[in-house]
């Protein structure tokens, strides 16, 4: 007699996305590179035609529970409170239950509390990762080999980071286009609103030389290398990482003098002063839209020249100061 022989199912897919919707930019990248990578996912949009019509509640068990080789769970403050979000993590928990791998690999925006996600399980901190790093580390996780790093990665990862952290200033960046005014410092004083102007006018120049500083070739050649060596990981990051707090530094150096009231004959100096930083603000947008689809072709240049025109200001300025 044949003894009899259980042969497990191979899993559909090698990885669940499991999110909400409020994070789904992020995760439409990780989605992407996970399909470059040669890495088979279930990601709802993908799959549209195939959910159409059918009980989700099964269906998406059906997934979280039995098809995929790993889940994971991108959580945030939103993924906490999502009636479908719960559903899948908690298919996802009946299966890690049961297995005897770790199964749920947890994502975490933030360090919004998951029930049944124990204490001390291992994460990745998405606040520092980018979306085409997270996938690379979910292909090694189900044994997909990655190769080594193309030519220009360098150029990727900078362009990745800076990208990453500017998308999470969008509402500064609304904000400023909309012209919206916090009220702040009001200054009654003709003395004190020309002081406060002149000191003002100096830290915008300190801004903008500074993202220029960050980008000029002694840099680049500190972060990035020499010429025919590999770049520096840390050094790329903390580079995009305080070239992205230069550009925040100056939607809120332009909020903080449209917020300030000062005696009414200064009033449109300094709103023509708060404009300076329109246009190097959209130069630096530009730049980043640029870089970002050149990486894409494995092309990239950190080339960035930051014009604006001061002679509004100064026309406003020497008004005031012979009236």
């Amino acid at each position: 007699m044949v003894p009899a022989t259980t042969i497990a199912g191979v899993p559909k897919y090698d990885v669940c996305l499991s999110f909400a919707g409020e994070d789904r930019d992020y995760v439409e990248e990780v989605a992407r590179h996970l399909t470059d990578l040669g890495v088979s996912r279930f990601y709802d949009t993908d799959e549209q035609a195939d959910l159409w019509g059918k009980n989700l509640v099964e269906h998406l068990d059906q997934i979280y529970r039995k098809d995929s080789r790993f889940c994971v769970m991108f959580i945030s403050r939103a993924y906490a409170q999502k009636m479908w979000t719960k559903h899948e993590r908690q298919a996802a928990f009946d299966r890690a239950l049961v297995s005897d791998t770790e199964y749920v690999l947890p994502a975490r925006f933030d360090d919004t509390e998951i029930p049944a996600l124990r204490v001390g399980t291992g994460y990745i901190d998405l606040r520092h990762r980018t979306p085409r790093e997270l996938a690379a580390m979910i292909a090694a996780k189900v044994g997909v080999a990655t190769g080594a790093p193309e030519p220009g990665w360098e150029y990727q990862l900078f362009a990745d980071t800076v990208a990453l952290h500017m998308g999470k200033l969008g509402d500064k960046q609304i904000s400023h286009e909309l012209g919206e005014v916090t009220p702040g410092r009001t200054i009654t004083a003709d003395t004190d609103a020309l002081d406060n102007y002149r000191a003002r006018a100096r830290v915008f120049d300190e801004i903008v030389n500074r993202l220029g500083e960050l980008l000029s070739p002694g840099k680049q050649q500190w972060a990035f290398g020499p010429a025919g060596r590999p770049g520096d990981r840390d050094r790329i990051r903390l580079l995009a990482n305080r070239f992205v707090e230069a550009y925040e530094e100056l939607l809120d150096w332009a909020a903080e003098l449209r917020g300030t009231t000062p005696p009414e004959r200064f009033r449109v100096l300094y709103e023509l002063t708060a404009r300076l930083a329109d246009q190097p603000l959209k130069q630096v947008e530009a730049f980043v839209a640029e870089l970002t689809a050149a990486t894409e072709r494995n092309a990239g240049d950190l080339h960035l020249v930051l014009t604006y025109d001061p002679s509004p200001v100064a026309a406003e300025l020497e008004k005031v100061q012979t009236t």
